[in-house]
């Protein structure tokens, strides 16, 4: 049994090193890399930003009412704290807020300060009401938990105005 044990010895090159490399493949491998350290800084800017929950310019979306205007995130993290608060302008004796059902079946209300007066079931939505007292603004603070992650639309109703709000809740 022979074995053929000759090493094929590379030429020299111009610059006097005796090396055979593949310079196509570690051509291709720089520019994945670059692509990747381009996306990477990309994540952190949408991060900084607040396209990725918890703080950020961008982390807050405010929705306008006439009677109204609520301040919800627009990215939040499942399993993460997040705050959601009403400020109502209207000089009324209570203030009515209906939220749909599917806010409901995403988030978890962890704690509402002030507490509502009255709590109520309607079709496909919860109902509030918050007796005020004094001139307006009145605010409203909600500490809510993302129990899902996913696209998450509801709408909000509040004096007889409704709006739809939609938000991410990342993994």
């Amino acid at each position: 049994m022979t074995q053929d044990t000759r090493l094929d010895i590379p030429p020299v090159r111009p610059d006097g090193l005796q090396l055979n490399e593949p310079r196509e493949r570690q051509r291709r491998y720089w520019k994945v890399q670059r692509i990747a350290w381009w996306c990477f800084g990309l994540v952190m800017l949408l991060a900084v930003l607040g396209f990725t929950g918890s703080g950020g310019f961008f982390h807050k979306q405010r929705v306008q009412f006439a009677a109204a205007t609520v301040e919800v995130p627009r990215v939040s993290r499942w399993e993460g704290s997040d705050d959601m608060s009403i400020t109502f302008t209207e000089p009324t004796g209570t203030h009515r807020l209906v939220i749909s059902q599917p806010f409901f079946d995403r988030f978890m209300i962890e704690r509402i300060q002030p507490e509502p007066e009255t709590n109520g079931l309607a079709p496909g939505a919860q109902v509030m009401t918050f007796s005020a007292q004094d001139d307006p603004p009145h605010q409203v603070n909600f500490d809510v938990r993302a129990m899902h992650f996913g696209w998450t639309g509801f709408d909000m109703t509040i004096g007889g105005e409704t709006r739809r709000i939609n938000l991410l809740v990342l993994p």
